[in-house]
């Protein structure tokens, strides 16, 4: 497997103000619709409901494929077919085939990515492919996909304004527009307070679904999400896989150790009311740079636990302002942090960059 610290795509492909996917697919003939998909896109629990539709979708076609973001451990997991990620060999083999067009279209980072499902799907024959969108949904490089059984919609929140907008009503534009003509879209329970906003931007038939009950408060809804979404695919299912890494993950109980990655402040209140009853937790903060940390910090506030902030070696790592967060205990080094604190329940959480160091960091411990 490929380590997500290994460079497989040059990351400083950024986003563009012209993106040119849909043009290279056109001209191939349009592959991403020779399979049937689900959209997944939302600010948080895309990852989570994406996984549970798939292990749903598993027990009805032969041939299901899994396009899912960021990847957490191994850059394999964001291409998955049936019960495998996709293989070295094959991810590198249809990089290389591929790398003339790829530059010749210039696509981005995330283009490219969606570019190598596609073509990896067509090889494996796939009936039905579940596809988390990146970060938007009209815009967002998923959006190509035009052979659509349903649309899912997962909490909705404020993150990444730069490219969505401002106010939560461009977000929630951007977000449903990815739904094709007639396509129904289910909505998770946690959005019913933007009811009237989600009715007025789209006019497709929706389907608000239920929070079922979870050991994890925030799974209740992607589950619920989750669940109705198979119904209204004819799959009577009730054992979902279990959540996938960083979200909630428990790797130690007696003292707690816990990893989540809370990066936006919608995150925040729902893993706020997950752990308000854990008694002597302490915090460990660590955040991507262009997020609202300030918004976030005051939620774990307002639930009095200890709250302790840190940097991490990526370059997406935040920088902290020493002068801004000053009634914060900012800790230089984390890793001998959490060695000193092996005798106190710790919740890491933040960035989806800082998780998987944390987690690595406890494996060979």
């Amino acid at each position: 497997m490929i380590s997500v610290e290994e460079e497989l795509i040059p990351s400083d492909i950024i986003f563009k103000k012209n993106y040119n996917l849909k043009k290279l697919l056109d001209d191939f003939g349009k592959p991403q619709n020779n399979f049937s998909v689900i959209s997944i896109v939302g600010t948080n629990g895309k990852g989570s409901t994406s996984q549970f539709i798939f292990s749903g979708l598993k027990t009805k076609f032969k041939n299901v494929g899994l396009f899912i973001s960021p990847a957490f451990i191994y850059q394999n997991e964001r291409i998955q077919f049936n019960t495998e990620m996709i293989s070295d060999n094959d991810l590198k083999r249809l990089l290389l085939d591929n790398e003339k067009v790829i530059k010749k279209y210039e696509l981005t980072f995330f283009e490219i990515w969606t570019f190598i499902a596609i073509l990896y799907f067509n090889e494996k024959k796939v009936d039905v492919a579940v596809i988390e969108a990146g970060i938007g949904g009209f815009k967002d490089s998923t959006n190509v996909f035009e052979k659509q059984l349903a649309v899912c919609v997962t909490s909705l929140g404020l993150d990444h304004q730069e490219i969505l907008g401002p106010s939560i009503e461009e977000i929630i534009y951007q977000k449903l527009a990815i739904a094709k003509k007639n396509v129904k879209i289910f909505i998770s329970a946690d959005n019913l307070q933007y009811k009237k906003i989600i009715d007025k931007v789209n006019l497709n038939k929706k389907i608000y679904t239920k929070q079922i009950e979870d050991s994890i408060y925030y799974q209740s809804f992607n589950k619920g999400l989750a669940l109705e979404t198979l119904k209204y695919l004819d799959i009577p299912f009730a054992s979902f896989s279990k959540s996938p890494l960083g979200r909630f993950t428990i790797l130690k109980t007696d003292p707690l150790l816990i990893l989540d990655g809370c990066h936006n402040y919608d995150g925040a209140v729902k893993l706020s009311k997950q752990i308000k009853d854990i008694d002597n937790l302490i915090i460990l903060f660590g955040s991507s740079e262009r997020k609202d940390q300030i918004k976030i910090l005051e939620v774990f506030k307002k639930i009095k636990k200890e709250i302790f902030l840190t940097e991490f070696i990526h370059k997406k790592s935040w920088k902290i302002d020493k002068n801004k967060f000053k009634e914060f205990k900012i800790i230089d080094n984390w890793e001998v942090f959490l060695d000193n604190n092996k005798d106190k329940n710790i919740l890491v959480c933040g960035s989806l960059y800082f998780i998987p160091l944390v987690y690595k960091w406890f494996e060979v411990r």
